[in-house]
């Protein structure tokens, strides 16, 4: 498998949200959609931020998903108000923290708020560092790639980056009715909610009535990926016999093809498997199932070549691509390095 870097610094991973058109978007209707782009913050602490900016409740801001905070990124809230010029330039300038901000850009107003469902996928341009000369020519000779990978949930979906990847578990605790084990988990996470966890002073049981239901919702979810990747991994297992290698990430581990035959065998035998999802609703928790795809398709494009500023001796490649929504891009990415030969 050929080694890279990715994510060396926030600008390698740049993601740009495809969504839905904003229903009515224009200048009319109770809600403002805002473009809001970050860097070094969860889609929840930005949510936050904008919440407090514009003195509204959190649950009167939106998103159709969530977004790494070790990237760039770009996606569309709706907010269940009005602002100005005035105050999102105010907002903008206050919200720059060292090597973390927060921006947001007027989009037009509509007659409802974004929501979760209405991401059709994103669209990245990423950086590989610390390639071999040999792997940079391979990509830069084929210049565009058909890429099949696995579908897993990548390990960013179980934790914040540099901290225990373990929101599965408190997913499963939630699920199980243990909210003081579920509390304890949150506690040492090291995100945002954990350090709220810390100043909490009632039960478990308190402390997650007391969250915003959404993030709530994200254990679970968690909880479901964990299920979800291990039930794809023991397909692999049976339709990829030996092209196919484990690999433990931060924790977690995955079984991944080797070949690109080796990924569309998984294909033939099983296109698609359950999925719990739980929604908050903005009054009860909703419990779902649906169907995932096990093989996600795209087409991968190298958008440059050059020697590695930050790895001397070595080079660097950027690549694009488009992955629908729920996919992940260092999933993709991890697939491709192994299918490249």
């Amino acid at each position: 498998m050929h080694s890279a870097v990715l994510k060396a610094v926030p600008e390698d991973f740049v993601v740009s949200e495809a969504a839905l058109p904003c229903p009515g978007s224009g200048d009319g209707g109770r809600y403002e959609y805002l473009r809001l782009r970050k860097r070094g913050f969860t889609t929840f602490e930005a949510i936050e931020r904008v919440a407090a900016g514009f003195g509204v409740p959190r649950s009167a801001i939106s998103a159709a998903g969530l977004k790494d905070e070790d990237g760039v990124t770009e996606q569309t809230i709706s907010l269940d108000g009005t602002t100005t010029p005035q105050a999102l330039a105010a907002f903008n300038e206050s919200t720059q923290d060292g090597s973390r901000w927060v921006t947001v850009s007027p989009a037009g107003r509509g007659d409802r708020a974004v929501e979760i469902g209405e991401l059709v996928g994103n669209v990245f341009a990423l950086t590989l560092r610390d390639l071999g000369e040999d792997l940079v020519t391979r990509l830069r000779d084929e210049r565009t790639i058909d890429l099949f990978f696995v579908n897993y949930y990548d390990t960013q979906r179980f934790g914040v980056p540099g901290g225990p990847k373990q929101t599965h578990l408190i997913g499963g605790a939630l699920l199980a009715g243990d909210h003081d084990t579920a509390l304890e988990l949150v506690r040492a996470s090291g995100s945002a909610e954990g350090e709220k966890a810390l100043r909490h002073e009632g039960d478990g049981e308190s402390f997650f009535a007391g969250l915003d239901q959404r993030i709530v919702s994200f254990y679970l979810c968690s909880h479901s990926s964990f299920t979800w990747n291990n039930r794809v991994a023991e397909l692999v297992a049976t339709t990829a016999g030996d092209q196919a290698v484990p690999t433990t990430k931060e924790g977690i581990d995955f079984l991944l093809p080797t070949s690109p035959g080796a990924v569309l065998a998984l294909a033939g035998e099983q296109r698609s498997a359950c999925y719990d999802k739980y929604r908050w609703t903005g009054e009860a928790m909703r419990h779902t199932v649906s169907r995932r795809r096990t093989v996600v398709q795209t087409e991968v494009t190298v958008t440059s070549a050059a020697r590695d500023e930050l790895f001397p001796g070595r080079w660097r490649a950027g690549l694009s691509f488009f992955l629908p929504s729920g996919c992940y891009a260092t999933n993709a990415v991890a697939q491709l390095l192994l299918q490249v030969t």
